[in-house]
């Protein structure tokens, strides 16, 4: 009997794991077209939006603006894990005089959490949400990290990625905008993407420069980040990967454009001109209590604290003067004129 169940519940998750890989690529589609999924259910046309850096009147702009984009794990931008919330907390300490945003979804082209009623798919999400917060490990748990890992390859394939890429950076300005950014400021703009959020940190960088003509840095925590064109936009990666981290290896592996045989692989091109900076920590692990954020104490410290240090190091030796609008580099591929197939 309990084989019986298992097997079933097995059956079910590997189901519901080939249909959100099937349906990976229509989210990024719609969002393409000018769809939502409320104005699908409603059949209605899309509005005209808003100008993402459409900043309300009465914040002050800042020297510096720091967005953070979570790990896989994320459900919406508004509910962060406590590690995570733990080290965005200490960042605002910090850099009292920045912008430190954290309610940003990477893992939407439209930025649309997955609890949104208007997914279709919300009922399973808060259900995984709620399980999560019980604390109990479920097959179920661990759809939400297959979701978002599906939607780190669509930001990394050369067909949906420019389109995927181009709504994340939206989203970005969209919260900056909030947070008072001025477009055309050159206030700089710091990006830190743990896991997942280190590739489309890196996608969003084109449009994000392109848009805002201002320097776009990127803290990678632990990133999975492909040879992507947007690396010809930042003006520095910081690569932060600990010793005992298998997960950030997956992308030098999966993606054979990092491969040194590739070497004018854009990868490898900001490789060798000093744009990737590598940062190792010691005795860490990808998450978990002995992971980047782990609040667990080892020698005295947390891993929260060393991961935080380091990246106040960096942040303290980053200019953050603005800077005069530069030449843009041509963007590296132009949307599609027609969707691609998937």
């Amino acid at each position: 009997m309990i084989s019986t169940i298992l097997i079933t519940a097995i059956t079910l998750a590997v189901l519901a794991l080939l249909i959100t890989a099937a349906l990976s690529p229509i989210e990024t589609l719609s969002w393409w077209a000018g769809w939502t999924e409320a104005e699908i259910e409603k059949g209605g046309a899309p509005e005209a939006a808003a100008s993402p850096c459409a900043r309300p009147a009465d914040i002050k702009s800042k020297a510096l603006y720091i967005v953070y984009l979570s790990g896989i794990s994320s459900l919406s931008g508004r509910f962060l894990i406590p590690r995570e919330k733990v080290f965005v907390q200490g960042l605002a300490q910090h850099f009292p005089d920045a912008a430190v945003i954290d309610d940003v979804f990477p893992y939407s082209p439209a930025g649309l959490p997955l609890l949104a009623s208007t997914r279709l798919l919300d009922r399973v999400w808060r259900l995984v949400q709620q399980i999560k917060l019980e604390g109990r490990a479920t097959v179920l748990s661990v759809l939400i990290h297959m979701r978002n890992v599906f939607q780190v390859m669509i930001s990394a394939d050369h067909r949906y990625g420019p389109i995927f890429n181009q709504g994340a950076a939206t989203v970005i300005e969209e919260a900056l905008a909030r947070a008072g950014y001025r477009q055309g400021s050159g206030a700089p703009v710091i990006i830190i993407g743990y896991s997942g959020g280190g590739q489309i940190a890196i996608g969003a960088a084109a449009f994000l420069k392109s848009h805002l003509q201002a320097p776009i840095d990127v803290i990678s925590i632990g990133g999975v980040i492909a040879s992507d064109p947007g690396l010809h936009f930042v003006r520095r990666l910081h690569y932060l990967y600990a010793d005992h981290d298998n997960i950030q290896k997956v992308g030098a592996v999966m993606f054979p454009e990092r491969w040194a045989v590739m070497a004018y692989s854009e990868w490898n091109t900001a490789k060798r001109q000093g744009r990737i900076v590598f940062h190792k920590i010691c005795r860490m692990i990808h998450a978990g209590a002995r992971g980047y954020f782990g609040l667990v104490k080892f020698d005295g410290v947390t891993n929260n604290q060393r991961t935080l240090e380091m990246v106040v190091d960096i942040l303290s030796q980053t200019p953050t003067q603005p800077q005069a609008n530069s030449a843009t580099p041509a963007m590296p591929q132009a949307l599609p004129s027609t969707p691609p197939q998937p």
